[in-house]
């Protein structure tokens, strides 16, 4: 599956992350755990890509930084990330 080996797909998996959070941050209930449970698992995903793709140091840098950003949302959202 090396098309998903891709700084393409990894700025995908970030879109998705932010979607799920915005969509959690929308709903109550069963709909907004979904949503978080989706960005916890996304957000897994990402991190362990990121680690897997040589990228240029200042594009990693970006990366790690919106993901830090996003961990942080997981985090006050009540998800142990």
């Amino acid at each position: 599956m090396e098309k998903f080996r891709s700084l393409e797909h990894l700025k995908a998996q970030v879109t998705v992350i932010r979607w799920h959070l915005d969509a959690a941050a929308l709903g109550n209930g069963e709909k907004k755990r979904r949503h978080l449970d989706g960005a916890s698992i996304t957000y897994q995903g990402a991190v362990e890509l990121l680690t897997q793709l040589a990228l240029p140091a200042d594009e990693h840098a970006a990366i790690a930084k919106q993901l830090a950003e996003l961990r942080e949302r997981l985090r006050s959202a009540g998800q142990a990330v």
